[in-house]
This record gives structure tokens, C-alpha cells and sequence, in this order.
């Protein structure tokens, strides 16, 4: 058995099949390593993109506080991440 830590990403192939839903967890726990950028883009107020590997995102906020709602707020991308 492996004494440290194993990386979470490389762990099963199998759809669905998780290391942590197995009887006995690897003695160092799993981690992950996850790479984010953000910027906001200038002259235009409170829109902001967000890159993750190779997805895309973008958020805004609402007219009252000078975005254009075109875009979900970073908070409601918070709310849904709890449900993911």
C-alpha cells in the first residue's frame, strides 16, 4: 500500500468508480491539484472570466452595483458550487 498522499485525478477509469467510496481510504489521503485564472475585463465595468484547463466562464454582477447581469454573479457560481 502507499504510504503517502495519491493523486485524486489518476485514481479509477471506470465511470463513476470513486477511491473514496472503497472500504479502505489509502493510508495519506488523496489530493488534487487544480489550476484557476481570473481577470476582469477592463472597461467594462464588473465582467470577469474565469479559465479552468480548458473551460471558460464568465460572471457579472447586477445594474445596481455596476455590472450588466449579463453573466451569473460570483456568488451565485458559490451557490451552485455547494450543489455540485
Amino acid at each position: 500500500m502507499q504510504e503517502g498522499p495519491i493523486d485524486g485525478h489518476s485514481t479509477s477509469t471506470v465511470p463513476g468508480e470513486r477511491v473514496i467510496d472503497k472500504p479502505e481510504h489509502p493510508a495519506g489521503g488523496l489530493y488534487t491539484d487544480n489550476t484557476v485564472h481570473t481577470e476582469m475585463h477592463e472597461g467594462s465595468l464588473q465582467l470577469k472570466r474565469g479559465t479552468a484547463g480548458k473551460f471558460e466562464i464568465f460572471c457579472d454582477e447586477g445594474a445596481g452595483i455596476g455590472g450588466t447581469a449579463q453573466y451569473p454573479t460570483p456568488m451565485a457560481y458559490l451557490a451552485m458550487a455547494t450543489g455540485f
